[in-house]
């Protein structure tokens, strides 16, 4: 079969390290278990960012690299950017300068948006965008079938939540060609769509995301887990942690707030603390807010800031309990993960998170303080309980993989 994937998403991650989301990790485990396929011929597009796309898929995988369909011109230019930008580091001040020229080369000349040819996309060739709009010219070609993946409409319906705005699901969604083949990640997502789109629900798929094995296990060395802590200010003491963009439809306010509320009783013993892994969200002052009215117990509320991926298993494993009371997810990754590595799971009973879980975690409304407070107190309190939850949520992990994922994209591109 042959597979065209949109891979602009990693490549754009390539040069800013922020834009590497679990959106472009995703298409990145896409692109490399199809290539690792004998069952595909696999080659790339980039509707955008056509240079950047070109040296991620060299760096990534060398002589193995699967070409590019963007046309010759195209790709000339982009052969010509990477050849400057060759001697610099990708995040250094030359490559920055140098990939700006270029991009108001390309805007000047009403070039940024790719253009696809035909003639150099195979008849019954697969097209599938793991994110972005599948392009115009692409969804006009009848001998090319198209696959776009829908990973949530959380902007849709929560744009509150994206001040500047999240164009790319609406526009995946508006301009996607009548006769394309929709994945969801989750069934919760499938539902969502079809009844948000009025799609066939028998043209669209939920095949499941996973957590990475190599960066997501039960850590048994207590040197290291230790030296983690050490590293990010977390000392020797018990803590509940929570791993996500500090950004209001993750709800960590309502975290915090649940938090405070155990502290100030005295319920919760005084030396367990809460982390809060993440990047800085845009709604950070709702959150400090929290911490501003609660001077007593600052030194109890943890925030480490970005946390690099292969420190992430030992700060797990070293945790008392992971607690994820998000409002909105169309798969849920960081309860996976937590669970992967064999921690004890509080999460939410909304959208996605209980077809992730399944009776593996503990699950509360969102919304409901005594309830997320309760679970919090038990699971720290219970030794026992964190046991049976560890055990079944390993047990979970396991239905979930990467070659799981890969092999059902493949069954459906052959139905199609």
């Amino acid at each position: 079969m042959n597979v065209i994937i949109d891979a602009s998403l990693p490549g754009i991650g390539f040069y800013h390290r922020q834009a590497k989301t679990g959106v472009s990790r995703v298409a990145e485990q896409l692109v490399k278990g199809l290539l690792a396929s004998e069952q595909v011929q696999l080659s790339l597009a980039a509707p955008t960012n056509q240079a950047e796309t070109l040296r991620y898929a060299r760096e990534t995988f060398g002589t193995q690299a699967p070409p590019l369909v963007n046309r010759p011109a195209e790709q000339r230019w982009a052969k010509l950017e990477n050849a400057l930008l060759g001697p610099f580091a990708p995040q250094s001040l030359p490559s920055k300068l140098i990939r700006q020229v270029f991009y108001q080369s390309r805007k000047a000349l009403k070039g940024e948006q790719a253009r696809f040819s035909a003639e150099l996309l195979p008849n019954g060739a697969i097209y599938h965008s793991p994110f972005f709009a599948i392009p115009d010219d692409i969804g006009r070609m009848p001998h090319v079938r198209k696959v776009l993946t829908v990973h949530d409409l959380i902007p849709i319906h929560h744009p509150e939540w994206f001040p500047a705005g999240e164009r790319a699901v609406k526009e995946a969604i508006q301009t996607l060609p009548k006769d394309a083949h929709v994945i969801t990640v989750s069934e919760a997502t499938k539902v969502d769509f079809c009844q948000f789109t009025g799609f066939d629900p028998a043209r669209v798929t939920a095949i499941h995301l996973a957590a990475s094995l190599a960066l997501f296990y039960p850590v048994t060395d207590a040197a290291r887990i230790k030296a983690t802590q050490q590293r990010f200010g977390l000392g020797d003491e018990p803590y509940l942690l929570s791993l996500a963009t500090l950004e209001p439809r993750k709800n960590l306010d309502h975290l915090i707030r649940c938090f405070v509320q155990l502290a100030e009783s005295g319920e919760l013993p005084t030396e367990v603390k809460l982390v809060l892994v993440g990047t800085k969200g845009w709604k950070m002052d709702q959150v400090l807010s929290e911490i501003a009215k609660n001077e007593s117990i600052r030194s109890r509320l943890i925030f480490t800031g970005f946390v690099p991926d292969e420190d992430l298993a030992a700060m797990y494993s070293g945790a008392l309990a992971f607690v994820y009371p998000s409002l909105f997810e169309g798969f849920g990754l960081p309860p996976l993960e937590a669970m992967q590595c064999g921690l004890p799971v509080i999460t939410s009973n909304v959208s996605s998170l209980p077809e992730v879980v399944g009776d593996a975690a503990i699950q509360v409304s969102p919304t409901d303080a005594d309830a997320l407070a309760q679970a919090m107190l038990t699971v720290v309190q219970s030794a026992d309980l964190r046991n049976e939850l560890a055990t079944k949520a390993l047990r979970r992990a396991q239905l979930f993989s990467w070659e799981r994922f890969t092999s059902e994209h493949i069954r459906l591109y052959q139905k199609l």
